[in-house]
């Protein structure tokens, strides 16, 4: 005889289907913090990419202003001291314009051809190195354009950049870049007396140096005289504005002016008469455009009067 069925209920038991609801609901929500993290980090990029476009788009006003300086820059018939040259276009916009005689500095591939390192050598000792680093660059400079394998009784060849460990060798040509300059043995000790030595310094102007706008201690360096020598006559022929290449300028004219204001002998005139002008073809653009803080500088060298227009040098930053 079977026995009477039990009446008390089986005993609980959990279902399986409640416990995947669980874990698919932690799922969903880890899901949805890794989709919000993803939102929010696509919204910082959106924002740091409207940044960016913004700015971008200001550093072009910015350069629209330089070259707006640049095109009065490049009139011949404009001084550096004329009002046209710095404009405001706007609420924080603006262009400035700095013009100057390109022969106003020492071409460095004309000295070096010319066979007068010993103005470099003077105007290296003046800017404070010690005659024998002086002589050191001036001869490295002269070497690194000269072709051959016949070093100067200072300088440097191929074989001594080697020996130094240097990776860069001499062209044996004439300077292409201020740039390359740079890459010339003893250059550093210039940077560490000098760092703006390239303001001294051009490639592209017709050679010798115009003495009509030239700074007191590139003249004093030609002559190998004391700068202090050159400075009354610079302040002379400056005018009352104390700037070169100003309407009150008192330009020297001729080499017997020349000669009595400095009291240069006639054997370093006949010497040393080919290393220096009264003019110069070629002129110095410097334009800077600004808008709202963001600053962009062009700089050009140009030669005057030239039909088409000839650029030689066009840089920017």
């Amino acid at each position: 005889m079977n026995p009477p069925a039990s009446s008390t209920p089986p005993a609980f038991r959990p279902r399986r289907d409640h416990r995947k609801k669980g874990s698919a609901l932690i799922l969903v929500l880890w899901c949805l913090l890794l989709l919000g993290m993803a939102v929010l980090g696509v919204v910082d990029m959106v924002e740091l990419s409207v940044d960016h476009s913004a700015q971008n788009q200001t550093a072009l006003q910015a350069r629209a202003l330089a070259l707006s300086g640049l095109a009065f820059g490049f009139n011949p018939q404009l001084l550096k001291n004329d009002p046209l040259l710095n404009q405001q276009a706007g609420p924080g916009q603006q262009f400035n314009v700095n013009i100057e005689s390109e022969g106003a500095r020492l071409n460095l591939n004309y000295v070096l051809q010319s066979g007068h390192r010993e103005i470099l050598v003077n105007l290296f000792t003046q800017w404070g190195l010690q005659l024998a680093d002086a002589d050191h660059v001036a001869d490295c400079l002269y070497d690194w354009i000269t072709p051959g394998d016949l070093r100067s009784l200072n300088g440097a060849k191929a074989s001594d950049y080697e020996a130094a460990g240097l990776p860069q060798r001499p062209t044996y040509q004439a300077f292409t870049s201020l740039d390359e300059v740079t890459q010339v043995m003893g250059m550093d000790l210039i940077q560490k007396v000098r760092p703006n030595w390239r303001d001294s310094f051009t490639l592209w102007s017709a050679g010798a140096l115009n003495v009509n706008e030239a700074p007191a201690d590139l003249i004093a360096a030609v002559f190998g005289i004391d700068p202090s020598r050159v400075t009354f006559f610079t302040s002379v022929r400056n005018g009352r504005d104390g700037i070169p290449g100003t309407p009150d300028d008192v330009p020297v004219p001729n080499v017997q002016a020349l000669q009595a204001d400095l009291g240069i002998s006639d054997l370093a005139m006949k010497t040393l008469g080919a290393e220096i002008s009264f003019q110069d073809p070629f002129r110095r653009v410097e334009s800077v455009g600004q808008v709202q803080g963001v600053r962009v500088m062009i700089s050009v060298v140009t030669r005057l009067n030239a039909n088409p227009p000839q650029y030689l040098l066009w840089s920017e930053q």
